[in-house]
């Protein structure tokens, strides 16, 4: 009986597996754009941008407007292949820009 049932499944499986399509990798690419994009959407369920835009209204009319400060960098940018910062003698990328983008 055991033996029937693996029989059954192995059918089945190979069945699904003759006649699995593929699809272009384009299509399959922008599927997982839009399933990101409603995911980001559905997380907020629709209010984050309705509270921004509350929040910005109440500080104009109070009189109080939003200070965006910009970042700045004390020290150049250290690039891919440039020794690491730290003195190690590696490079940046083998060194502290493992994890960095």
């Amino acid at each position: 009986m055991f033996q029937e049932m693996l029989r059954g499944i192995e059918d089945k499986v190979t069945n699904i597996i003759f006649k699995v399509r593929l699809t272009e990798e384009t299509a399959a690419r922008d599927h997982s754009r839009n399933a990101t994009t409603r995911h980001a959407e559905s997380t907020n369920l629709g209010f984050a941008g309705q509270a921004d835009a509350d929040r910005d209204a109440a500080m104009k009319a109070q009189g109080q407007e939003q200070k965006v400060e910009q970042i700045r960098r004390d020290q150049p940018k250290v690039g891919r292949n440039d020794p690491c910062p730290c003195g190690s003698g590696k490079k940046y990328k083998a060194c502290h820009g493992k994890g960095a983008k």
